[in-house]
């Protein structure tokens, strides 16, 4: 078992960069210091700790992973807690800003002798300090809405991530099933040429895919390295940390096929981020020395993001039929090869096909196999947008 000091000693300082929305992931893995701490002992049990500070990564844990453990999230609880506006309502941030305009405007006072361009430069600060006030609807609940918004989508990338890792390992075996596909066919070529029955360019050709298979082995290996460090890094191990990776979740299609959109859409907008963010902006305006400008602003605001937000869950729950749909199909082919191979290995029994043949038959039912689990992550994937959507990160405007 890892002891907690080990999340903060040996591996957090190997890399603690967050990816996700941060658009960086090949950037993050790099040797960094992770010197934020987690949560107070007391807000778990010791056999809740116990669970996040082992070397085993599970869906279900990854929230409270990212939440104790993620760079960025850490941070921007840091950030927060030393950010003084985290206290104050709309208006004591604007008095507050007003006071800075007027320390600004007391220095170019203490310069003007000296230094007149300093002066100005101070004014202009004031002036711009002042103005800002004015448009100043932000208050300590948007603050915290803000980083509540990150810490989410981190988790939601985190579970895509943790897919893509099971979905980069079918890949992975999808590829060696076809490279030995390939080394058949190339055998089948060298045989039928040594005996006239095929040309010199089949060979070649059959050769040629064979190598093509070879590299794609290389990328899809690849493709699961990376993806499992960034799985780790996002969730707060060195990216060369030994852990092992939980199973994948189970999917239920019949929740799947159940699924209301309209419903859907208004919980969306209920909780969505940018939403909550532009009413409270509204609220706010009401105590502005710009309150008919800024009003009539949010409430445009307010009415754009809420058809943004209404398109963005349509157009999840559309990529979640899809991928619903592509699954069926999946399953569906996979039961074709299946018969196929199943017919194959008949006639082989009467001596109807050959050997080679035959083994072609079983690599193509292997491959649809793979094919099928690929698809029912993919169902998975667009279930955790459709998902997200729906709990608060339905795309809308800024939060400005």
């Amino acid at each position: 078992m890892r002891h907690k000091e080990r999340r903060y000693g040996y591996d957090a300082k190997r890399a603690l960069a967050v990816c996700g929305v941060l658009a960086a992931s090949a950037a993050a893995l790099f040797q960094g210091e992770f010197t934020a701490l987690a949560s107070p002992t007391f807000s778990r049990t010791a056999e809740e700790w116990a669970v996040l500070q082992d070397d085993k990564l599970t869906w279900d844990e990854i929230p409270d992973l990212i939440h104790e453990y993620n760079a960025t999230v850490r941070d921007n609880e840091q950030a927060y807690a030393d950010d003084e506006r985290n206290l104050m309502d709309a208006q004591d941030i604007r008095e507050a800003m007003i006071d800075q305009a007027d320390d600004y405007d007391n220095m170019a006072m203490d310069i003007a002798g000296s230094s007149e361009a300093s002066a100005a430069q101070y004014r202009a600060q004031a002036n711009s300090m002042r103005d800002q006030a004015d448009d100043n609807v932000t208050d300590k609940d948007i603050l915290r809405w803000n980083y509540d918004r990150i810490e989410d989508s981190l988790v939601q990338n985190a579970r895509l991530t943790f897919l893509d890792y099971y979905s980069s390992i079918e890949e992975q075996k999808k590829a060696r099933t076809a490279l030995d596909t390939a080394k058949l066919t190339y055998d089948s070529a060298v045989n039928r040429f040594n005996v006239g029955m095929a040309t010199e360019t089949e060979v070649l050709t059959a050769r040629e895919s064979m190598l093509q298979a070879e590299a794609s082995i290389i990328t899809a290996d690849a493709a699961v390295d990376s993806t499992k460090k960034l799985l780790l890094v996002t969730c707060g191990w060195g990216y060369d940390s030994v852990v092992e990776i939980g199973a994948l979740p189970e999917i239920d299609i019949a929740e799947i096929d159940a699924t209301d959109p309209a419903a859907d859409t208004e919980t969306a907008i209920k909780q969505n981020y940018t939403l909550r963010t532009d009413e409270r902006m509204l609220q706010n305006t009401n105590t502005s020395n710009n309150y008919v400008q800024l009003r009539e602003k949010y409430e445009k605001k307010i009415s754009d993001d809420t058809d943004q937000v209404r398109a963005s869950v349509r157009s999840a729950y559309d990529a979640l039929v899809s991928a619903r749909n592509a699954y069926n199909d999946a399953v569906s082919a996979r039961q074709l090869a299946a018969d196929a191979a199943a017919s194959a290995e008949r006639n082989l029994a009467i001596g109807s096909i050959s050997q080679s043949e035959y083994q072609t038959a079983v690599k193509q039912l292997e491959s649809a196999g793979y094919d099928e689990e690929i698809a029912r992550i993919g169902v998975m994937t667009a279930k955790v947008n459709y998902d997200a959507c729906v709990d608060g990160l339905a795309s809308a405007g800024s939060t400005t």
